[in-house]
């Protein structure tokens, strides 16, 4: 029987939970240091503001997988933004099982910023590793039901029985300063958000080389923030304009 310990990431481990989802070749690159940077400023100010944003599974003292997670306080939930293992000597452990149940037991006490009440349900959209067990399946025989019935992936778990999931329609509204430009966006509580915005711009690049990502004081800004130098230098010269 292998004993995992399951503890609350706090101040002290947010490197911890940083580390364990950055490849070992990828430390150095440029792109997931900047990540990681990301990641640990949105770490910081979330647990301040809620006191929990995920937990770390332990092996003799050795962390070993995480669950993540933020409260989306305006729809009373818990959004669960992943779950993983790295190492695959561990994933026949039941570990996520082990996470999961933490955060299950965890959403079942009254939080403060739900109005000392508990949230309706824990959600998660199940991303798929290839390689892996099926993430939806987990789910699914942790408890979880589906919100649509033809998506396997969008999944909820209720601790007040009863309670039925509706997601909030989300719309996208554009913006007349935005034409001519493609804005890209990315989550700063993963540590992939830069290497994918960049992902992202090299593919927008091969289909209109010319367009801008960003703009500042009105003024297009094509350099790459990976080209720091260049980067800079649009700037200023954008903010100069303007005097």
């Amino acid at each position: 029987m292998v004993n995992i310990e399951i503890r609350d990431v706090d101040r002290e481990s947010i490197d911890q939970l940083i580390d364990l989802c950055v490849p070992p070749d990828k430390k150095d690159d440029s792109l997931f240091v900047e990540g990681v940077n990301v990641k640990r400023r949105w770490a910081v100010k979330v647990l301040e503001k809620y006191g929990s944003i995920a937990k770390l599974a332990y092996l003799n003292s050795k962390p070993v997988g995480l669950i993540q997670y933020q409260p989306k306080v305006e729809e009373k939930l818990v959004e669960v933004t992943c779950i993983f293992v790295p190492e695959e000597e561990n994933l026949r452990k039941e570990i996520e099982k082990s996470l999961l149940n933490a955060l299950i037991e965890e959403a079942k006490k009254p939080k403060p910023f739900f109005g000392n009440d508990v949230p309706f349900a824990l959600v998660t959209w199940a991303f798929e590793d290839p390689g892996r067990y099926p993430q939806h399946e987990f789910y699914r025989k942790m408890g979880f039901k589906r919100v649509i019935e033809d998506d396997p992936l969008l999944l909820y778990y209720p601790p007040k029985e009863g309670y039925v999931y509706t997601p909030k329609e989300a719309k996208f509204i554009p913006q007349e300063e935005d034409r001519g430009k493609a804005l890209v966006f990315y989550d700063p509580s993963c540590r992939f958000c830069m290497y994918f915005s960049e992902k992202i711009k090299e593919s927008i690049r091969k289909v209109a080389p010319n367009i801008p990502y960003c703009a500042v004081n009105g003024k297009p800004i094509t350099a790459s923030f990976v080209d720091k130098e260049n980067f800079k230098k649009e700037v200023r010269k954008a903010l100069k304009n303007s005097n």
